[in-house]
């Protein structure tokens, strides 16, 4: 309630100090920080990857079946595909680990949390597993599950230590706005010698009333009492917009860390007017990329059973545009270094049964000599 001075007059009796509880709040737990960062990070990498579609082909062909279904249209009843995906590239970064199982109606589930056994020569096994709060008795096997392992050192060592340090700055600035902006005020009282100990328990009782009266009410009127002057020394604003300058900064750069550790393009997170198709690509060919494969490794060594001439692939960001590589493509196939069918699968697209496009052709242009 602000600084508030008891003037005893010419009196040379003691001092009393009042009683007043103060609740300070340990700064380092102000983090909050670090789920803004991390959320603003993680939600770009996941909105992308729900976007992608997977396909399942062999021998060029596309194969439509109920774990493509899953995998591309309803993992489960509760969730939508971009919902599971999302969910699991959540859990990943957040928890380095993502466990999915497949119960008994052939549905998708990912573990909330689960006892992992790690063995040398034998498959490990998972038990315990706990979904939405339920728990499955059974134990899984490594064969039986798709489990997927993220590890990324410098993530865990920044939300473990810089992001604590950014918790205090904040909580520093927070306490210096609060102080700037509260009600400040100048009691005064006439205390003579022996009646100090009534006086003082009426003055506690006053400023208990005037402490109520600004935290409950916008407009509050102090009762003058005899004995008592209240004098109220308003708040300063000078420099409120500075700190609040300070504190969006602060939440800038703690998303620009994270988003150079995570792989993700500082301007793409921010939206800036820059030009950032560049920007976009390198983010897709890496970052991206790697979820990706990182996936769809776990899937084909538990999903396929003939792994020459059959896979799943993701196709998302990462779609190739044809019209970009029609040049590219012209060339390829004009000077006879690949087939039609070739390049059909190269670029995500289902051979073609016709035999002329398993063929070999060199143009003119190719050929020995050229048009001479």
């Amino acid at each position: 309630m602000g600084i508030i001075n008891n003037l005893f007059g010419a009196s040379t009796e003691p001092t009393y100090a009042l009683e007043t509880d103060w609740d300070f709040q340990e700064a380092s737990t102000r983090a909050y920080l670090k789920r803004v960062a991390l959320d603003a990070g993680v939600n770009f990498i996941a909105r992308r990857f729900a976007q992608a579609k997977f396909k399942h082909v062999k021998d060029g062909k596309f194969i439509y079946d109920d774990a493509l279904y899953r995998l591309n249209t309803r993992p489960n009843r509760n969730e939508t595909a971009t919902q599971f995906w999302e969910h699991v590239i959540h859990r990943l970064i957040y928890e380095g680990e993502c466990l999915i199982i497949v119960n008994d109606s052939q549905e998708l589930l990912i573990a909330e949390s689960f006892v992992h056994t790690k063995y040398a020569n034998f498959d490990d096994t998972f038990s315990g597993v706990y979904v939405r709060g339920y728990r499955f008795e059974r134990t899984y096997s490594m064969s039986d599950v798709i489990y997927l392992n993220y590890q990324n050192s410098r993530l865990e060592s920044y939300t473990n230590s810089l992001f604590a340090d950014y918790g205090i700055m904040l909580g520093r600035m927070i306490d210096i706005q609060m102080r700037n902006n509260q009600i400040r005020g100048i009691l005064k009282s006439n205390l003579t010698s022996g009646t100090q100990d009534k006086k003082i328990k009426e003055l506690q009782s006053f400023l208990d009333k005037i402490f109520n009266s600004f935290k409950k009410k916008d407009v509050a009127v102090v009762p003058l009492t005899n004995g008592f002057e209240y004098q109220e020394i308003g708040g300063t604003k000078s420099n409120t917009q500075q700190q609040f300058e300070q504190i969006k900064q602060l939440r800038k750069d703690a998303i620009a860390t994270v988003a150079d550790i995570l792989g993700i393009p500082e301007n793409l997170l921010f939206e800036t007017p820059a030009e950032v198709s560049g920007l976009e690509q390198s983010f897709n060919n890496g970052t991206l990329q790697f979820f990706y494969q990182l996936i769809l490794d776990e899937i084909n060594s538990k999903l396929v059973n003939d792994y020459i001439s059959e896979e799943y692939q993701i196709v998302g960001k990462n779609k190739k545009d044809i019209f970009s590589l029609a040049e590219p493509i012209d060339k390829l196939v004009s000077s006879g270094t690949v087939t039609r069918n070739e390049i059909r699968e190269l670029l995500g697209l289902e051979r073609s049964d016709d035999p002329d496009l398993d063929e070999f052709y060199i143009t003119k242009n190719y050929s020995k000599g050229g048009e001479d």
